[in-house]
């Protein structure tokens, strides 16, 4: 058991770990990124390989092929434009708040986690979102860093069970939007639950810290979002409400 002094001074442990587990999160991506990377200039070379070829024999029907071809390459550029984007706007932390489309927040982060390599070859996403929301204030990379640990929960808790299904959706109240991520993992038995935004609580096996739900929840209660999660036989929802008008303590960026 964590020895109680670490949680005498929680608000500065919190401060700390929110600036590292950033780094850190984008740290165990790289890996996937590089490998995705990769691939898609070994398929860009090949493709440009078997132009130069075809280009080389001048028979007259080599036109649609070589369209075929550069349309092929042309896709993996976009997807390489595609990752880079992602990173930089995953990193980025503006000084004021701003206007946010939660369904593009987390259409975002769904398309970093593609670069894990379980997620990418094991889970089955589905989507189900609202086409009209509203849009929320804040300071994005609370909201993407809070909605990614939610994520990542759902994903880490699938790594075993023979069904890897997460399906996120969206839609809007009267007075807030509503996110929901479900996902077919271990769950959590009865007793536990009372602890599961408890930070260092994780009933998952090694290289897990359980800091994940701990850190959503922080970073989105000054916002006035309540995380709350559900269990049935096969599947745990959490449901996460964002209020359409903000606290009067809404958060500030030193």
């Amino acid at each position: 058991m964590v020895d109680q002094k670490i949680f005498e001074n929680i608000e500065t442990l919190f401060a700390v770990l929110k600036g590292r587990s950033r780094h850190s999160r984008m740290g165990s991506l790289i890996g996937g990124v590089v490998h995705n990377l990769n691939g898609s200039i070994q398929i860009l070379s090949m493709q440009m390989e078997m132009i130069q070829r075809t280009m080389a024999r001048k028979d007259g029907k080599s036109h649609s092929s070589i369209q075929e071809k550069m349309d092929q390459c042309m896709a993996q550029i976009d997807k390489l434009k595609s990752m880079l984007e992602g990173l930089h706007l995953r990193e980025r932390d503006e000084e004021g708040s701003r206007r946010i489309n939660l369904n593009e927040v987390i259409e975002r982060e769904i398309g970093l986690f593609h670069h894990h390599l379980f997620f990418k070859h094991h889970v089955k996403v589905k989507k189900n979102f609202s086409g009209r929301l509203p849009s929320l204030q804040g300071h994005e990379v609370d909201f993407s860093e809070g909605l990614s640990s939610l994520i990542e929960n759902a994903v880490e808790a699938m790594e075993e069970t023979p069904r890897k299904e997460l399906t996120l959706s969206t839609r809007a109240g009267n007075d807030h939007i509503q996110a929901v991520i479900t996902d077919t993992g271990c769950g959590i038995p009865g007793e536990l639950r009372p602890r599961l935004f408890s930070p260092f609580f994780t009933t998952k096996n090694g290289g897990h810290y359980g800091l994940g739900l701990f850190m959503a929840r922080k970073l989105l209660t000054p916002y006035g979002v309540s995380i709350e999660p559900h269990f049935k036989e096969g599947e745990t929802f959490f449901s996460v409400k964002f209020p359409l008008t903000p606290p009067s303590t809404f958060p500030k960026k030193s």
